[in-house]
């Protein structure tokens, strides 16, 4: 049995001792995943007679300083019965005949052939010598105190939908919807993910999982309805009928971070800010996006697509001419501070650059900026048949934009002043 110690989407924890009990009470292996949870809590293998692990496996690469370490797989000797090593390769095989192969007995070495990754092997000692030396204790104390302190949030926020439960031993994962009641939709994920980077240079992730049917569940969407979005999002040609186009946006998710155990209070309280904000006020700046419907890839309108990615540093900008290191930037570099909308994006006035103020200035130079300078009519269409367009889960540019305006015309058109005088009336 293969069970998860904390799941990668809510955080919710699992108590593995009992669990891995009662799998040895019917003579069974429990094999555990530690992907999410191993940088946050304590791994035993033997935390007592009938409650060890038979295996574990671990992303290193997810813990405080663990990019570009190897993963690990612990496990007991008595599962590695096959002489023959999963992987044949470099340093497996301990003499080779022209009728005999014999590979080595060293399970290790003969489960691990090729080159190592020799970095990456020292880096995970270090990450996990900086976790031991914070302490577990430490760790899970800090993290409680995370978690309380989001839920004492958004417990019962009304636009923002924590997924999972609340109630339950859980790490400092988040995963969430925003609801935009005036529209009864979501906002799309990955504009929030996007949103989150430009206005407060906080880095999420969006999208669906590997984990999906657990997601379904979550999402509460039922096998048929899945069935549907599946036609969208399939790559397969088979499985798309009724004229369907391959659309990515389509595809349902949600957004997630975390708060580190390392994060001061102030800092877990700028990111819970900047959130709580696009959950208010973030359907407002999509006014100020569009989108790529085959790619789910948002953008600011300001930046035309075919130069979007040239925001980006690459690789290709580098030379070493003259011996030298050197980073070659394009143009179109500048082209968003020289437009309009750079003007709306500065025009703030707040005293002291506060990302947070300065959203909600910019939040409130929208109705007008909207009405002055966006034409939504060249938006890419989404290209919907009229039999599943009630499966359009979140809000589109131009539904914000035509309510934006709207409501601009209209307060625009009840806004008057006094006039200076008036004539003095006579009654017979």
């Amino acid at each position: 049995i293969i069970l998860i110690t904390a799941r990668h989407v809510t955080g919710i924890r699992t108590d593995v001792d009992p669990v891995s009990k009662l799998v040895h009470r019917y003579e069974g292996w429990i094999f555990w995943d530690y992907a999410a949870a191993a940088p946050y809590v304590k791994i035993d293998m033997n935390p007592s007679k009938f409650a060890y692990k038979d295996a574990v496996f671990i992303s290193t690469h997810k813990f405080v300083g663990g990019p570009s370490t190897p993963g690990i797989l612990i496990a007991k000797k008595k599962l590695f019965t096959n002489p023959v090593p999963s992987d044949v390769g470099g340093g497996t095989v301990n003499f080779v005949t022209r009728t005999h192969i014999e590979y080595v007995k060293d399970i290790e070495a003969r489960e691990e052939g090729g080159t190592p990754n020799i970095l990456g092997a020292i880096r995970a000692g270090l990450v996990f010598h900086l976790k031991e030396s914070v302490g577990c204790h430490t760790i899970r104390a800090r993290e409680d105190a995370l978690v309380a302190k989001f839920f004492a949030r958004f417990r019962n926020h009304p636009k923002l939908l924590v997924l999972g439960s609340s109630t339950v031993p859980r790490l400092a994962i988040f995963s969430f919807r925003i609801y935009v009641p005036l529209f009864e939709k979501y906002l799309h994920h990955n504009f929030i993910c996007v949103l989150l980077n430009d206005l407060f240079g906080i880095q999420v992730r969006s999208g669906c999982s590997c984990a999906a049917p657990y997601v379904l569940d979550l999402l509460n969407i039922d096998d048929q309805t899945a069935d549907i979005y599946t036609k969208f999002i399939t790559e397969d040609e088979k499985n798309r009928s009724d004229g369907i186009p391959k659309i990515e946006l389509m595809k349902f998710g949600f957004t997630r971070f975390n708060l580190a155990y390392f994060v001061t209070d102030q800092e877990a309280d700028y990111i819970l800010n900047a959130v709580e904000f696009i959950a208010n006020d973030g359907w407002k700046f999509l006014s100020l996006y569009t989108y790529d419907a085959k790619t789910a890839v948002w953008r600011p309108r300001t930046i035309p697509s075919g130069k979007h990615f040239y925001q980006y540093h690459s690789l290709q900008r580098i030379t070493y001419e003259n011996n030298t290191k050197e980073v070659k930037f394009r143009q179109q570099q500048t082209e968003l501070s020289n437009s309009n909308a750079a003007h709306l994006f500065t025009n703030s006035s707040s005293s002291d650059d506060d990302p947070i103020e300065e959203a909600k200035s910019m939040a409130n130079n929208i109705p007008k900026y909207v009405h002055e300078n966006v034409d939504f009519r060249t938006d890419p269409p989404l290209n919907i048949p009229d039999e599943y367009k009630d499966f359009i889960w979140f809000v589109t540019p131009k539904e914000i934009i035509q309510k934006i305006i709207i409501d601009y015309e209209q307060n625009q058109k009840y806004y008057f002043k006094s006039v200076p005088f008036r004539s003095k009336m006579y009654y017979l």
